[in-house]
């Protein structure tokens, strides 16, 4: 179709779709508040910018013709583009996009309220998030395919520490464990902090292991722990699942206590990370602390 008049007006092609759908100058006329005069002056200035009839208009009826019939199919997709760019300018521009690691066993229980808080407070920050394990959050932090992670540490941590998180064993209630037995020991690849300290606990205590069943990711572990096969360390406040902490008379060692922190590759006053640093903070400091996290770095004991 060769044009006239240059680029052709959204208005012309709205009333032309309009007229088209309702097969009615009147009925199109009424849809957006205009009179029928400016709905055939509109269809007259297409028809004149493409030179082509477009509709056949008789007393009784209205149809399109051929030309009619292929121009409705460009118009409608040329006015589902023009909305669509309306709408996506329309909306307030992000002033940064963050890219974040979360660590799984946090992910699992606490992201969802981290990001509505996010959403809500700082809402001119857009976010892309990935979550794993401890090891692989600090690779792709180093790798620069994220700007700051919330990651484990257990002593000297980089970074700013929020709050520290006590291991503790878990099983299934079906497991029945004697301090006599070696202990079933289900745990993450290696390397694996978590992990490094459990191996830790058992051989201070002098207490042999079995290493039943190992995986790469947090939902394998806790797969295998849900099956009965053995006992996991997790974060004690972590523990949202069937599984029950190990009583006493199991015999199993103390664990240690893990760091979470904040790490970036950004400045700390780069303000996408000091907008995610302090929605993590708030978490931090709720109310709800003692028993969903543990204690804050600011009530620990020296």
């Amino acid at each position: 179709m060769q044009g006239q008049g240059g680029l052709i007006d959204t208005d012309e092609l709205r009333a032309f779709d309009l007229v088209a759908t309702k097969r009615s100058f009147s009925l199109a006329a009424t849809e957006i508040g205009t009179s029928q005069s400016t709905i055939s002056q509109r269809i007259a200035r297409l028809e004149k910018r493409l030179n082509r009839k477009l509709i056949h208009r008789t007393t009784r009826r209205m149809n399109l013709t051929p030309d009619g019939e292929a121009m409705l199919i460009y118009a409608r997709s040329m006015l589902a583009i023009s909305e669509e760019a309306r709408l996506r300018l329309s909306r307030p521009g992000l002033e940064g996009m963050l890219k974040v690691g979360i660590e799984d066993e946090f992910a699992r229980t606490r992201l969802p309220e981290v990001l509505g808080l996010f959403r809500v407070q700082f809402p001119e920050f857009g976010l892309k998030f990935i979550t794993g394990r401890n090891e692989h959050l600090h690779d792709v932090l180093r790798s620069h395919e994220v700007d700051v992670i919330l990651g484990k540490s257990h002593s000297d941590p980089n970074g700013v520490a929020l709050w520290e998180e006590q291991l503790v064993w878990v099983g299934h209630h079906s497991l029945h464990l004697k301090p006599s037995d070696p202990v079933p020991f289900i745990s993450y690849l290696k390397p694996s902090l978590t992990r490094s300290l459990a191996e830790r606990a058992l051989v201070a205590h002098r207490r042999p292991w079995i290493d039943v069943a190992e995986c790469s990711n947090l939902l394998g572990v806790l797969a295998a722990a849900r099956s009965g096969l053995g006992v996991i360390a997790i974060g004690q406040n972590f523990n949202k699942t069937i599984l029950a902490e190990v009583g006493q008379e199991a015999g199993l060692p103390r664990l240690g206590k893990l760091t979470y922190v904040v790490e970036s590759n950004l400045a700390a006053s780069a303000p996408a990370v000091k907008a995610f640093q302090a929605v993590l903070g708030e978490v931090a400091k709720r109310s709800t602390l003692e028993t969903s996290f543990g204690r804050p770095m600011s009530q620990r004991e020296d």
